[in-house]
């Protein structure tokens, strides 16, 4: 899993030799080393042809450079952001591959975790603008594959700076790893690292859930280079303290989640971060929800007001269906006007003038009531008549109905 440690093969490369060091691509003065990893060297160096200071990064040993070097290279040239470290150049010399990087002075997150103990609020800071990184660049396509506390640098305001990214694709693609050399570091990769499979975007999160868990704990969660070490990750999940401020909690413990698909995003977790540090807990994501459900609670939520419209629209067509017609009351089989006329009774039409049989019938006649008081009605407007409301078609509403069945065996099987 290790390589050689040390500046020693490097001190080999360059043209003429200047004092303080070698030249590579008789521009870069090396002039001193600022640190090693598991596949190069980073060293502090002079642009001699713009009187800079940069910052070179030489390859170990291995198979030649080929042209996806080249093409690689390029993609992170291109990379514009103010969380990223810029890549000004690159080029091979001896058969050994080199970038020239800004150079950033300032302490790595792994010097600051060693010397002092950051707060929750901090971390969760610290993680947030890493995590805004991680979503620029993974919208470009880069997948960085080794986000670790020595590849976050922090200038004097504490601003977060990384690096390295996607040096580790780039190395992978184009055969610059030796044989004993793994791409990534073996405490902060992700399961799916570990077991060969494709790698993307999920396995950052992964790796940056690992650093801020190291840095709220003060230890790592999986150390050791072998690949004992790097498969316990397989055997059981980070143990996320439970006396960490639950916001936090919750989201490493989705961060650091074994399946890909259940890790947020990386724009996911800088809010969830962002949302720690200033104390804002409506963002979070639950324990036991992959990333996602609360959107699905919203689909869910419209789904249901969409089916009580539904409802309420099938319930007026079928209202319309059996109009119910004004009850009559039953005629009398004759008038008086009637009996009058008729010969049969011999009777005659009604005298307007004739006594009222019911008239001096004392109580037993009905209340008397006083006549209703005459409004003037001629300065109110026209009530304008209603329109007509066409009658539904039968087929209207057996389509509705076959709808709304068909609608509810969906939601029932999605739901």
């Amino acid at each position: 899993m290790g390589g050689p440690a040390g500046p020693e093969p490097t001190r080999v490369l360059g043209g003429p030799h200047a004092p303080g060091g070698p030249v590579l691509g008789g521009r870069y003065r090396l002039t001193g080393l600022l640190g090693t990893g598991g596949m190069a060297d980073v060293h502090r160096a002079v642009d001699l042809r713009l009187d800079r200071p940069v910052a070179v990064k030489v390859f170990r040993p291995g198979t030649d450079p080929d042209q996806r070097f080249h093409e690689e290279a390029r993609t992170l040239a291109n990379l514009n952001h103010p969380g990223l470290i810029a890549v000004h150049d690159f080029g091979v010399e001896q058969h050994r591959a080199y970038l020239v990087m800004e150079l950033v002075e300032g302490p790595t997150l792994r010097a600051l975790l060693d010397r002092e103990h950051l707060s929750p609020a901090e971390v969760a800071r610290i993680g947030s603008d890493i995590a805004t990184v991680l979503a620029h660049v993974h919208s470009q396509g880069v997948v960085h594959r080794d986000v670790t506390p020595s590849n976050v640098l922090l200038d004097h305001g504490r601003r977060v700076r990384l690096s390295d990214f996607g040096i580790s694709r780039l190395a992978d693609a184009s055969g610059l790893t030796s044989a004993d050399v793994a791409v990534g570091t073996v405490p902060y990769m992700a399961p799916e690292q570990v077991q060969g499979d494709q790698v993307g975007p999920p396995a950052d999160i992964y790796a940056l859930g690992l650093v801020l868990l190291e840095a709220v704990t003060g230890h790592r969660e999986y150390p050791g280079d072998s690949w004992e070490a790097a498969a316990q990750r397989l055997s059981r999940p980070p143990a996320v303290p439970t006396d960490l401020p639950d916001p936090l909690r919750r989201a490493l413990l989705t961060m650091t989640d074994t399946d890909p698909a259940r890790r947020p995003t990386a724009r996911q977790a800088a809010d969830m971060l962002a949302a720690v540090a200033t104390g804002d807990d409506d963002v979070y994501i639950a324990d036991d929800e992959p990333p996602g459900s609360t959107a699905k609670r919203y689909l869910a939520i419209a789904l249901v007001l969409v089916a009580l419209l539904i409802a309420l629209v099938v319930a007026t067509l079928a209202g319309g269906e059996d109009t119910p017609e004004t009850a009559q009351p039953n005629a009398p089989a004759t008038t008086t006007e009637d009996a009058g006329n008729d010969p049969a009774t011999g009777g005659s039409a009604a005298d307007p003038t004739a006594e009222d049989p019911g008239a001096g019938a004392g109580e037993e006649s009905g209340p008397a009531f006083p006549d209703p008081p005459n409004f003037d009605t001629s300065d109110l407007p026209d009530i304008p008549d209603l329109p007509d409301v066409p009658e539904v078609p039968e087929s209207v509403r057996e389509d509705a109905r076959g709808l709304w069945g068909q609608f509810t065996d969906w939601f029932s099987s999605v739901f």
